[in-house]
């Protein structure tokens, strides 16, 4: 099953993707299922939950976290019963949540962990290497699309270092256009959020990178592409 595990929607502050139109994206890509994980936050997991009613696509709720030392993807068995971040520790808006107290509690509730982006340097504190201490991960997330290669190949050393399995993710956010470009490719049904959670406490699943690699251009190189594309565009009329 090819599952894509990184997804937000409008139930997180930062996105204003619809749910259903992320799953519909993602189903014309092939895909089997889509985890939504909303920032800081489960909220809102019944309104997921309930459009498997109408999708083809399997639904699956998680959790990215945002701390002092990272992102962490979490997954529960039962995401409505599972307490809330803000619950936990407070308001997160004046200071970041400590990734040594908050990690090892999730753990203790049954959550399946994953390090998310953790070289990503547009994050404001990303885990970078401290990901490599931690003994609560499942797995690392080891390709995101919307990084450079490098940060992935990081991700990649990490996850070998630790001996983890690594997972993809699309991390649409800002456009259904970021949507099937990243998943994982679990080798045992995944059916239920019980089976999810289970699956990734395991080793059998594997990263998947979908479509084209971007091609990212130079300074100056689409400006120059635009002006070829007028030039042979531009019309000659007859005398």
């Amino acid at each position: 099953m090819l599952i894509d595990l990184h997804a937000h929607s409008y139930l997180s502050r930062d996105c204003q993707l619809d749910p259903r139109a992320v799953l519909q994206r993602a189903e014309s890509f092939g895909l089997d299922g889509v985890a939504f994980t909303e920032t800081n936050t489960q909220d809102g997991c019944d309104e997921l939950f309930d459009l498997q009613r109408t999708s083809k696509l399997r639904i699956f709720v998680g959790l990215e976290l945002a701390t002092d030392k990272g992102q962490y993807l979490c997954f529960f068995e039962k995401p409505d019963r599972a307490p809330e971040p803000v619950q936990l520790w407070g308001s997160n808006r004046e200071k970041a949540w400590s990734a040594d107290e908050c990690l090892p509690k999730l753990k203790a509730l049954g959550a399946a962990i994953v390090a998310a982006r953790p070289y990503d340097r547009e994050f404001a504190t990303p885990a970078n290497d401290y990901v490599k201490t931690l003994k609560v991960l499942s797995a690392v997330e080891v390709y995101n699309p919307k990084l450079r290669l490098g940060a992935n190949e990081a991700a990649l050393d990490a996850a070998e270092a630790l001996k983890l399995p690594g997972v993809a993710g699309s991390d649409a956010r800002g456009s259904l256009d970021e949507v099937g470009f990243a998943a994982t490719l679990f080798t045992t049904p995944v059916q239920t959020q019980a089976d999810l959670v289970k699956a990734l406490l395991g080793t059998s699943y594997y990263p998947v990178q979908l479509g084209e690699l971007p091609h990212l251009r130079r300074p100056g190189e689409a400006r120059a592409d635009e002006a070829k594309v007028k030039k042979k565009k531009k019309r000659r009329w007859v005398r």
